[in-house]
């Protein structure tokens, strides 16, 4: 049996943290596959002062034309993630705490995968209570930025007809000052973003070369899929090619795990347990609307 001293409770937290990492490298990542901006934060909310659209340089100017540059408030707040594990102490003196090797080894993987639940749960919000910043909800038929008003949002299910119908109101997006915003330039961070009982529709739509019926597919390779649980109907094409991308990952604290294991810790001597806990601070907010076009899937024509 062995007798419990902080040596070897250093050996076991160093054993918890190489598993903990081991966890963290293994993790699938949607933020990445979507290529979504990353701003690293540097306090407790982030205000992003949206620069309104300006015009493009003028050729061959008699005088410099000066636009006054506007700021429109957008904050996104960071959250806080952490969940903790305990180690009784008869586990240890037992030998048999190897086995909670694999449980700090899932606590990595999940909280390396905690953006991705958070992005999850954004997705369908961003048709009701999730707004840009325009101030209306980010899916919305009547955004209005500068003189232009825009929108973004549909109503039909998935088809070809219909994905063409939100790839065509993308290619048209323009600034507030009239000019195009050139969208859509880079295909491969271009996403078609649907659910699993979508997946083969999307399939057919972007990523068979020739038609069922013969014949090119004109909408062949536009996007990428991305199959994103629990949308239902809802489905969107998310232009990430961009600086700035529909969707903001804000990160203020990297994932880390912290031990409580001093043996004249209040909880080791009241409860003879030892503790471990996994921690970091991030946000998703909403970024660009128009560099995004989502439906809701409620109609079928």
């Amino acid at each position: 049996m062995p007798v419990v001293t902080s040596p070897l409770l250093r050996d076991i937290n160093k054993g918890l943290q190489t598993a903990f990492n081991k966890g963290r490298v293994s993790t699938p990542n949607f933020v990445q596959r979507l290529n979504l901006m990353r701003v690293q934060s540097t306090t407790a909310e982030e205000l992003y002062g949206w620069l309104k659209d300006l015009p493009e340089l003028a050729k061959n100017p008699a005088e410099i034309v000066w636009n006054p540059v506007a700021l429109e408030g957008h904050t996104i707040v960071n959250d806080e993630f952490k969940v903790g594990i305990t180690i009784p102490r008869k586990d240890i003196e037992d030998d048999r705490h190897g086995m909670f090797a694999n449980v700090a080894m899932k606590l990595g993987q999940n909280g390396e995968a905690a953006p991705d639940y958070e992005l999850l749960t954004l997705l369908p919000l961003l048709f009701t209570t999730k707004t840009a910043y325009t101030g209306k909800a980010f899916f919305a038929a009547d955004h209005k930025i500068g003189d232009v008003t825009f929108g973004n949002l549909g109503t039909k299910k998935l088809s070809a007809a219909n994905f063409e119908t939100g790839y065509a109101a993308l290619r048209g997006m323009k600034k507030g000052t009239g000019q195009p915003l050139f969208t859509l330039l880079d295909p491969s961070k271009v996403f078609l973003v649907v659910s699993e009982d979508y997946e083969s529709t999307a399939d057919s739509i972007v990523k068979m070369d020739t038609l069922s019926t013969g014949g090119r597919n004109p909408n062949y390779n536009k996007a990428q899929v991305v199959i994103v649980p629990g949308l239902g109907h809802k489905w969107m094409i998310l232009d990430c090619s961009d600086a700035v991308t529909p969707i903001i990952f804000q990160d203020r604290v990297p994932l880390e795990l912290t031990a409580a294991i001093n043996m004249n810790d209040e909880a080791v001597l009241n409860a003879d347990e030892f503790k471990w806990k996994a921690r970091r601070r991030f946000a998703m907010g909403t970024g660009e609307p128009r560099r995004a076009y989502g439906s809701t899937g409620a109609n079928a024509a």
